[in-house]
């Protein structure tokens, strides 16, 4: 069960370290953003759409690389009326059929299938479907299937959490299984 809590752990540390270094692309989106509203207020002659839609692709960017780690830490959407009221032990065998029989077959079937959607792409050379739109469109659908097998990663890491919360003697402060109900401070 230790090996298993170790395995866990890596890959929350290793998908909290993507989302941090990820986060930075905000800082660039804010930059292009704040690049376009300018410079559409003073009347340059620009690509105005090569930078809305590389806006959009940072934020499908950001997105993508967070939702591994976001599932980890339980900051994804859930409807707790059904196990508010439960045991951290009763939301972990919840958690355990949730992930086997619903979050884990799905996202391995789309992650899966992610693959031949960018080979196509790229293939191809999809760009845009604006004549002065951006080209390489593979990038993105690329990040797309990065962000899809992230959050693979992020179920399995759960996964084992809740194994050994349910089949190892050790105490939950010390798996540290973040389910069910969570308020954060703001």
């Amino acid at each position: 069960m230790n090996a298993l809590l170790k395995v866990s752990e890596s890959l929350r540390r290793l998908l909290e370290g993507i989302a941090l270094v990820s986060g930075w692309l905000l800082v660039i989106m804010a930059c292009v953003t704040t690049f376009d509203v300018v410079a559409r207020k003073f009347g340059l002659d620009l690509p105005y759409t090569k930078l809305q839609e590389l806006e959009w692709h940072f934020h499908a960017a950001i997105f993508s690389l967070w939702m591994g780690y976001c599932y980890t830490i339980n900051a994804h959407p859930r409807v707790d009326t059904f196990t508010e009221r439960m045991t951290h032990r009763g939301r972990a065998w919840v958690e355990l059929v949730g992930c086997l029989v619903l979050a884990l077959p799905y996202i391995a079937l789309v992650s899966y299938n992610s693959l031949p959607f960018v080979e196509s792409s790229y293939l191809m050379n999809e760009q845009s479907d604006s004549t002065v739109g951006l080209t390489h469109r593979w990038i993105i659908k690329g990040v797309y299937a990065a962000g899809l097998w992230l959050v693979l990663l992020g179920i399995l890491s759960v996964l084992a959490r809740v194994i050994v919360v349910l089949f190892g003697n050790k105490p939950e402060n010390e798996v540290n299984l973040q389910i069910g109900h969570v308020e954060t401070e703001v």
